[in-house]
């Protein structure tokens, strides 16, 4: 399982990430809706480090392919003080973020192919847009959420591999949101060309 991860990491590519999702997906432990992100960020705003940095360190594989998992790992390990740990961290927050973002350019037709509900707050805060609504919308490809962002730009992500039993209408919405960490860096940032 840890091959795909190593080989994405070595050479990122659209094709290496989409097999990552595959494998992160198949994992026992996996939830597209899953608390880890969600209580990373709870930790993060409260202040508990500690925590933080000991739930990181044994971050479960399904969650490799979260860009806040390793924002979050990053920085339990700089308050911890273990710059190293946190450097590592930033980059496979950057390179896993890259790879989120070569699935798709967010219109219908190439819709973001999300790996949790957590990675729509990701695209949002790489793009700098708030929410003004969302919708769901039934296409050949799958359900996509649909976000309209607050300057009237709309961005897709593909809902793909949730549970059947998880109930689409019942999924987190998309809202602005204080605790949410922004995830673009200057480094990505001079890579990857921005939304127009």
């Amino acid at each position: 399982m840890i091959d795909h991860y190593q080989a994405f990491l070595e050479a990122p590519s659209r094709e290496g990430f989409l097999e990552l999702q595959k494998e992160v997906q198949a994992e026992a432990d996996y939830c597209a809706a899953g608390s880890f992100v969600d209580q990373l960020s709870d930790y993060c705003q409260r202040g508990r480090y500690e925590t933080m940095f000991q739930l990181t360190e044994l971050m479960p594989f399904a969650w490799v392919a979260s860009p806040s998992a390793h924002l979050y790992a990053s920085i339990a390990a700089e308050q911890a003080g273990c710059p190293d740990d946190a450097e590592l961290e930033r980059f496979l927050t950057e390179t896993i973020l890259q790879g989120l973002l070569e699935t798709g350019d967010g219109t219908a037709n190439r819709p973001y192919r999300i790996t949790y509900l957590s990675d729509r707050h990701d695209l949002l805060a790489y793009f700098s847009l708030n929410v003004e609504k969302q919708h769901l919308v039934r296409s050949a490809q799958g359900t996509m959420d649909v976000v309209t962002a607050t300057n009237g730009d709309q961005i897709c992500f593909l809902l793909g591999n949730l549970p059947s039993n998880y109930c689409l209408e019942d999924r987190p919405q998309v809202r602005p949101s204080g605790g949410h960490l922004r995830l673009a860096s200057k480094r990505l940032a001079a890579t990857l060309p921005r939304r127009a």
